[in-house]
């Protein structure tokens, strides 16, 4: 099972989100991004770094080390990007999320950079894998800020850590066990500013076609405002290899 949407959301007059699925006969790959800077550079980071993830994991990728090689694959999304900026007046600074996720072997392999987001559903609850590179979640985390007050903090938006800013990013890693019933979510913040852990994990138990619950998420999301671009990608089931 594989679900995906994108929505432009109440505001953006660009959809600077993006993501890419590979259905490869050794391992399936799915990636989200969102994109950030002046112009149209945003939308330019974010497909270029979803472009080189899925391209360099398929020339890499040879059934060993398949964490390298994911992480690879985001350095070398980093350096494009940042050497394109680098380049180019105007797209100076431009930079996006990566959140990506390799399924081979009864694995789940993750490289993440930014405030996207990889929610685990397993055995009737969520799980939120990824934590975010945020300024909110600093706070969070050095405990000046409640968890419940982070969703409508002025700041909640101010990344610190992007791919293609900088000429070096670090991505976090995590490798999980899966299992056959497992279903896992990547969105981009354009919903989760706008709902609870539990509400996505209700819409998605609630619909028997993923594709349902996605439309309901993203119009819940532009209900309550939707001033960014909303995309998800649903995975599991024969999807996870």
């Amino acid at each position: 099972m594989i679900e995906r949407i994108s929505d432009i959301g109440n505001i953006r007059k660009l959809n600077e989100d993006t993501y890419g699925i590979l259905e490869d006969p050794r391992f399936n790959l799915f990636v989200i991004c969102d994109g950030m800077g002046g112009h149209n550079a945003g939308e330019v980071a974010s497909a270029l770094a979803k472009d080189t993830v899925l391209s360099s994991t398929a020339k890499d990728f040879h059934g060993e080390h398949p964490l390298e090689v994911l992480v690879g694959a985001l350095y070398e999304a980093n350096r494009l990007i940042h050497t394109q900026a680098m380049g180019e007046r105007t797209l100076s600074g431009m930079g996006t999320t990566v959140t990506a996720a390799l399924s081979y072997g009864g694995k789940l392999y993750v490289a993440h950079v930014g405030d996207s987001s990889l929610y685990q559903i397993r055995d009737g609850g969520i799980l939120k894998i990824t934590r975010d590179h945020s300024l909110v979640q600093e706070l969070v985390d050095q405990g000046k800020l409640a968890p419940e007050d982070a969703k409508h903090h002025p700041n909640k938006n101010i990344i610190t850590r992007a791919v293609g800013t900088n000429g070096e990013v670090t991505a976090d890693t995590w490798v999980l066990d899966t299992q056959e019933e497992d279903i896992y979510i990547l969105c981009t913040d354009g919903l989760t500013d706008y709902l609870a852990d539990e509400e996505i994990l209700d819409a998605i138990t609630h619909h028997q076609d993923q594709k349902d619950s996605m439309i309901a998420l993203a119009n819940l999301a532009k209900e309550r405002g939707g001033k960014d671009n909303i995309t998800l990608v649903i995975f599991g089931g024969e999807a996870l290899k």
